[in-house]
């Protein structure tokens, strides 16, 4: 389970890079930005939290590398319960960083990065109001007798229309 996701400062810069390239880069920083966000939200689902490429990663331990769309990839590294944000950049420059670090070990003692505390994910909270009104619901959706219902709606019953 991810708790913790560290931000060094030079995957911002790459972030600001990326913004910078064009129409294409801005809505590749755009999903970057949001993939992040569902992350230190506590989403579990990869589903939820955004597409990953279809090959993997394995070149690195724990390594997820996420499909930005228009040739862009995101690269995190999971190293206990915190997750790295390692590397943002197209296609191939992500190829590239993947066959430099081949034996990264990652490690967020670094003073300049910025460590975001993950939310608990709905799972984990204790039941909503919401839930509890689901329960409530479902018995009160119990069966009625048909001599309750005919007390009720008889005057649709004294009129003929029962049948």
């Amino acid at each position: 389970m991810i708790r913790s996701v560290f931000r060094d400062p030079r995957f911002d810069k790459q972030l600001e890079t990326i913004c910078k390239v064009g129409k294409k880069g801005a809505i590749a920083a755009k999903e970057a930005d949001e993939i992040i966000n569902r992350l230190i939200q506590g989403c579990e689902s990869t589903a939820e939290i955004g597409v990953m490429t279809k090959s993997g990663e394995h070149r690195i331990k724990k390594c997820t590398k996420y499909d930005l769309g228009c040739g862009y990839r995101l690269i995190t590294v999971l190293d206990g319960e915190c997750l790295f944000l390692t590397y943002i950049g197209t296609h191939d420059d992500c190829n590239l960083w993947l066959e430099k670090n081949k034996f990264l070990q990652p490690r967020a003692d670094k003073p300049r990065g910025k460590v975001f505390l993950v939310q608990k994910p709905a799972a984990d909270k204790p039941s909503s109001k919401r839930q509890e009104a689901k329960v409530e619901d479902e018995t009160c959706l119990q069966p009625v007798e048909e001599r309750y219902l005919r007390i009720i709606f008889s005057g649709l019953f004294s009129r003929g229309l029962d049948g």
